[in-house]
């Protein structure tokens, strides 16, 4: 692991047993990362986008501040695009992978934040088709 004065730019994963580590990783500056779908069947047992939603927005309001200013902006504008998509009559598959796709990139920076949106993406799996 690396580190930039105090800050570690590196990822340590430790732990008793198995560690699942399937999900996308990023660590340091300007760091990205992204999962591919092979578009299968949602997980039944995943949550649906609603709550994949409110639990993105938790951890928004937790640890936004751990964002640059203008990623944190773009990112509840983002949030709200979802929102607004998800309480149509007919959600705009469109509107909602552009807003998913800004939405990761704004939040890319902050692992737990970056993770909730690969949740919510996959919990809208079956609304994206």
């Amino acid at each position: 692991m690396t580190t930039s004065g105090e800050h570690s730019v590196g990822i340590h994963q430790t732990g008793a047993g198995r560690i699942h580590n399937s999900g996308a990783v990023a660590a340091g500056r300007g760091a990205r990362a992204s999962v591919v779908s092979d578009g299968g069947a949602a997980d039944q047992d995943g949550p649906t986008p609603q709550e994949a939603l409110a639990a993105l927005r938790e951890l928004l309001a937790e640890h936004g501040r751990e964002l640059p200013d203008a990623d944190r902006a773009r990112a509840r504008g983002e949030v709200e695009e979802v929102a607004d998509e998800l309480a149509a009559e007919e959600p705009d598959r469109g509107r909602l992978t552009g807003a998913l796709d800004r939405l990761a990139a704004a939040l890319s920076s902050v692992a737990v934040l970056a993770a909730a949106a690969d949740a919510l993406r996959t919990a809208m799996a079956g609304l994206l088709g």
